[in-house]
C-alpha cells in the first residue's frame, strides 16, 4: 500500500486545498482526486506548514478563513519562492472586489462557488501548465544570463556573438572589453556587498548603451569583466565611453572608480569570439600599463608583448629565490656645490641567461600581478642593511629613498614593517626616505592621505615622485603635506626650448618654495638644463648628466667619509 502511495505521488501533481469548511474540502477532493493527489489545510497558517514539507503544484485558496485568511496568506508569500506556485482563489458568486484584491496580491486565477467541475479542472490544469512554462523560461534565463546583472553570461555571450556576426557579414563590428581599475581593492575596502552593487551599476550602464539596438549583445564575463559587441561607429563609441566614465567617476565620493576599455575591431570572421575577447583583453591590459587614457585599440604587437610578459611571470619567482634581483643607486646632487646629497634605490634584474634586463620589461608585469610588493620589501630591507654597513664602517651615510608601489598602501602592516626595519638595523629614520608617485595618489586619495600622514607621524620623510604627471597636481599639494617634490624633466619639452615650458617649471619651483617644500629635478641630462635650473633657484638634481643608476660598489666610490 505504501509503495502504491509513493508511486501515486510520483505520477500525480499535488494540489493543496486551503478552506476552513470541511464540506467545501470534501466537494473539492471529490472533483480532484481522480487526477491529483490532494492535501488539505484549514487556514493560511496551516497552509504554510504544509507547503514547508510538500512539493505542491497548485493551491486552491478560500479567501474567508479564521486565524490567517486567504488575503493575508497571499500577502505573506508575495515576493517569496512560494509565489511561483499557481494559486487559484475560491470566491463567492459576483464577488468582484475580492477577486480584484486577490489578483493584486498575486493570485493566478479564481473560481466561483458553487464549483463547476469542468471549469475548475480546466483552470487548474491551465494554471499548472503556465507555471511550468514560466519555470522553463526562468531556467533558460538562468542558464543564459548572469544572475547578478541580468546580462548574458560568458558562454551564451560567445554563442550570441557568433550568430550576430554570421547573420550580419557585411556589418563592421567592434568587441569591447570593460573592467575597473583596482576592483579587488574596492571590494576589499568597501566589502563584497558594495562590490556587487558596483557590478550591478556597471551592468546597467553598459546595458543602457545597447538596449535600443538589435545588433548589440552585452555580457558579464566574470568578476568585474564585461564585454559588448556592437556595430562600429567611432563617434558613438567614444560618446558611450565618455558617458560611462563620467557616471562612474561620481559613483563613490571616497573612491575614484576608473573604467578601462579594450577595443578590438573585428576584421576576421574566422576567429572565434573567445579569441576576439582575448584580443580586447590584451588592449585593456596594455591600456592600464600605459596609463594615458582609459581606452585602447588592439594591435598585433600586443600579442607579442603578452608572450614577453608571460616569460617574466614564469621566471620571476625562481629569479627572486636565486638572488637575481638587486638594487642600484642613482645619486642625487646639489646643483650649487655639485656634492652628493643622497640617492634613490632602483630595482634591477640580472637574469642568469639574458643579463641585466631593462626595468620596463619586468616592473609593469610585477606591478600588475602583485609580485612588486615582495620585491619592494626586498629593496627596503637591503637598503636598511646597507645603511647599517656604512655606519659601521664610519662612512658618511646619506639618505636613500625607496619606492612605495601602489599596492603597498593597501598593506595594513606597511608602517609597522618599515618601523621594524629601522629598529632591526638601528639606523636613524631620516636616512630612509619614501617615494610615492602622484599617479598612485590619484587612484585613491583618501587611502593615500591617511597612510602618508601615518608614515610622517612615525618620522619618515615622504617624496612625491613624478609630480605634474597627474590630472590634479594642485589638489595633491593641497591635500598631502609632502616633504619633498620630485619633478621629472620629461614632464616638460626636451631641452626647455619652449618659453612656456620654462615658465611652467619656474612657477612650480616658486610655488614649492612658498610652501617650504624642497624640489628635486630628476631626468636632468644636459648642461643647458643644469644652468637653467640654477637660474630659477633649483637646489637639487638627479639624472644622467650626473650619473645613471649604478651598482652599490660603484656608488661607494662617490661617497666621502
Amino acid at each position: 500500500m505504501n509503495n502504491e502511495i509513493l508511486k501515486d505521488k510520483e505520477d500525480k501533481n499535488i494540489v493543496l486545498i486551503v478552506d476552513d469548511q470541511k464540506i467545501n474540502c470534501a466537494i473539492l477532493r471529490a472533483i480532484l482526486q481522480k487526477d491529483y493527489l490532494v492535501l488539505e489545510a484549514h487556514n493560511g497558517k496551516e497552509a504554510l506548514d504544509v507547503l514547508a514539507e510538500n512539493k505542491v503544484s497548485a493551491i486552491l485558496l478560500d479567501l474567508v478563513m479564521p486565524i490567517m485568511d486567504g488575503f493575508s496568506f497571499l500577502d505573506k508569500i508575495k515576493g517569496t519562492p512560494l509565489a511561483s506556485i499557481p494559486t487559484i482563489a475560491l470566491t463567492s458568486e459576483h464577488d468582484s472586489k475580492s477577486e480584484e484584491r486577490a489578483l493584486s496580491l498575486g493570485a493566478w486565477d479564481f473560481v466561483q462557488k458553487p464549483y463547476q467541475p469542468i471549469i475548475l479542472l480546466t483552470r487548474l490544469k491551465n494554471a499548472i501548465y503556465r507555471s511550468r512554462y514560466y519555470l522553463l523560461n526562468e531556467m533558460k534565463f538562468v542558464y543564459e544570463h548572469d544572475t547578478l546583472t541580468g546580462l548574458l553570461n560568458r558562454s551564451y555571450y560567445f554563442l550570441s556573438v557568433s550568430k550576430l556576426l554570421e547573420d550580419n557579414p557585411l556589418t563592421k563590428f567592434i568587441m569591447v572589453r570593460a573592467d575597473i581599475k583596482s576592483f579587488q581593492t574596492y571590494n576589499a575596502f568597501w566589502g563584497e556587498t558594495e562590490g556587487d552593487n558596483l557590478i550591478k551599476y556597471i551592468g546597467s550602464l553598459l546595458e543602457s548603451q545597447v538596449k535600443y539596438s538589435n545588433l548589440c549583445v552585452s555580457a558579464r564575463i566574470s568578476a568585474d569583466f564585461f564585454s559588448i559587441t556592437l556595430p562600429y561607429d567611432n563617434e558613438k563609441l567614444m560618446g558611450g565611453i565618455q558617458y560611462i566614465t563620467e557616471k562612474l567617476s561620481s559613483y563613490k565620493q571616497d573612491f575614484i572608480v576608473v573604467p578601462v576599455f579594450g577595443l578590438y575591431l573585428i576584421d576576421n570572421l574566422k576567429e572565434s569570439p573567445q579569441t576576439m575577447f582575448e584580443f580586447a583583453s590584451l588592449a585593456a591590459k596594455n591600456c592600464k600599463i600605459m596609463n594615458h587614457s582609459n581606452y585602447l585599440f588592439y594591435t598585433p604587437k600586443m600579442s607579442e608583448k603578452i608572450n614577453q610578459d608571460q616569460w617574466v611571470v614564469n621566471e620571476m619567482k625562481s629569479a627572486f629565490d636565486n638572488g637575481e634581483f638587486e638594487f642600484f643607486l642613482q645619486p642625487k646632487f646639489s646643483l650649487i656645490t655639485n656634492e652628493l646629497i643622497g640617492s634613490e634605490a632602483l630595482i634591477r634584474w640580472r637574469h642568469h641567461e639574458k643579463g641585466l634586463l631593462s626595468p620596463g620589461v619586468f616592473i609593469p608585469v610585477l606591478e600588475k600581478n602583485g609580485f612588486i610588493s615582495k620585491v619592494d620589501f626586498f629593496v627596503w630591507d637591503g637598503v636598511c642593511k646597507l645603511l647599517r654597513k656604512w655606519l659601521n664602517e664610519g662612512k658618511k651615510a646619506q639618505p636613500i629613498s625607496v619606492n612605495l608601489s601602489r599596492l603597498d598602501f593597501y598593506n595594513p602592516n606597511l608602517v609597522n614593517f618599515l618601523k621594524s626595519l629601522i629598529k632591526k638595523y638601528n639606523i636613524p629614520i631620516e636616512l630612509l626616505e619614501l617615494e610615492v608617485t602622484e599617479s598612485a595618489y590619484m587612484e585613491n586619495p583618501k587611502i593615500m592621505e591617511g597612510c602618508v600622514k601615518e608614515l610622517q607621524d612615525a618620522g619618515f620623510k615622504i617624496l612625491m615622485d613624478d609630480f605634474g604627471s597627474g590630472y590634479s597636481s594642485l589638489n595633491t599639494l593641497k591635500d598631502i603635506n609632502i616633504d619633498i617634490l620630485k619633478i621629472d624633466m620629461k614632464f616638460l619639452e626636451d631641452d626647455l626650448t619652449s618659453k612656456r615650458s620654462k615658465y611652467i617649471l619656474t612657477c612650480v619651483v616658486e610655488m614649492a618654495k612658498k610652501l617650504n617644500t624642497p624640489v628635486i629635478i630628476e631626468g636632468v641630462e644636459t648642461e643647458n638644463q643644469v644652468e637653467f635650473l640654477k637660474s630659477i633657484g633649483c637646489v637639487f638634481a638627479q639624472g644622467y648628466y650626473y650619473s645613471k643608476p649604478i651598482e652599490v660598489k660603484e656608488f661607494e666610490k662617490l661617497m666621502v667619509k
